[in-house]
């Protein structure tokens, strides 16, 4: 049977909405605000699945009891995922129940990761299996190996600080730099600060993190404000990929971070990584470098970059970091952030 596809308007329509929230509700799957396209599929005047795309995650994703087993969710799957590749995404991403993975393995999807009632899956020509068989060219031996994930928007002294710790107490350190161009500075520009910043380290590599570390697809709630909930199990569901795939991959045993006295996305995600981790990676919680009694921190440099005040921000970051902001790509991002107050 050939079900109708409509758009639901959730987020202007009231009946959509509700007639959304509750189909997801009989499925025991929550609604989440940060969606940017919604589908309904009907048999006739009946609401019988929906489905929604976030950048190129497919999310929210339900069918009624009655039409499980049949074409439905290949129909609701195949459309939302049509409009993913038209976009240009080389990449499909999917949050799914344990009960359902088999449908999405039948259209090409792969399982990357599961935690508690939460399946991620990709469709990829080049995926995560590509992405571990790149990292293990950059295997080292030794008998501490150590991984850092950080988004350097910008690099600053504190990401400096975290970077020489780990490399002093580590035979190698694998620094994973957010590879997404969500963030004000860009992607390449970020990466290539901490490399500039960390020239005279030699036991120190750095590698993207591709959608696969705190990405839009595994770990949102860290770029939008979601609650609690969600944000907990986006983060178990990021601890477990570094756990169970790439830690393995490099042979890495400690991961370490900066202790988060602002950020409730950053705080709840180093409570999962403690969780999560347990006895197979030792977690180390620095306290963060401070001057004149102030956290460095990132946010507090764009900040200050919004205001005009480049005098202020030399002693929060490198040399190199600092020359740049006075570059026109800095001018550019200062005014950006102007823009955004």
């Amino acid at each position: 049977m050939d079900f109708q596809l409509k758009r639901l308007w959730v987020k202007k329509s009231k009946k959509d909405y509700q007639r959304w929230e509750k189909l997801l509700h009989h499925a025991g799957i929550r609604t989440e605000e940060n969606v940017q396209y919604t589908v309904g599929l009907f048999d006739g005047e009946k609401l019988i699945g929906t489905g929604s795309i976030a950048d190129n995650v497919l999310k929210c994703l339900a069918v009624c009891k009655d039409y499980t087993g049949g074409g439905a969710i290949n129909q609701l799957v195949s459309h939302l995922m049509n409009l993913v590749f038209e976009k240009g995404e080389t990449a499909c991403y999917v949050y799914t129940k344990p009960a359902a993975t088999l449908s999405f393995q039948h259209l090409g999807f792969k399982e990357i990761a599961r935690v508690e009632e939460l399946v991620f899956m990709e469709k990829a020509s080049f995926g995560f299996e590509s992405y571990l068989q790149a990292l293990s060219q950059s295997v080292v031996e030794g008998d501490r190996i150590a991984g850092i994930v950080m988004n350097a928007n910008p690099f600053t002294k504190g990401h400096q600080y975290l970077i020489e710790a780990a490399a002093k107490e580590n035979d190698w350190v694998h620094v994973f730099v957010l590879s997404e161009d969500i963030s004000v500075f860009p992607a390449t520009d970020r990466k290539n600060l901490v490399h500039k910043g960390i020239q005279h380290l030699d036991n120190v590599s750095i590698h993207d993190t591709k959608s696969y570390l705190v990405s839009s697809a595994t770990f949102p709630s860290y770029f939008l404000t979601e609650n609690s909930d969600v944000t907990q199990i986006q983060a178990k569901l990021d601890a477990t990929i570094f756990r169970d795939s790439i830690a393995p991959t490099l042979n890495i045993h400690f991961r370490y971070v900066g202790e988060e006295p602002y950020s409730e996305a950053t705080r709840i995600y180093n409570e999962a990584m403690t969780e999560v981790f347990d006895h197979h990676i030792q977690l180390t919680i620095l306290s963060r470098k401070e001057t004149d009694g102030e956290v460095i921190s990132a946010s507090r440099v764009r900040a200050l970059l919004a205001a005009n005040k480049l005098k202020e921000i030399k002693p929060l970051v490198p040399q190199t970091t600092f020359d740049y902001l006075k570059t026109q790509k800095g001018k550019e991002i200062q005014l950006k952030l102007q823009d955004k107050e």
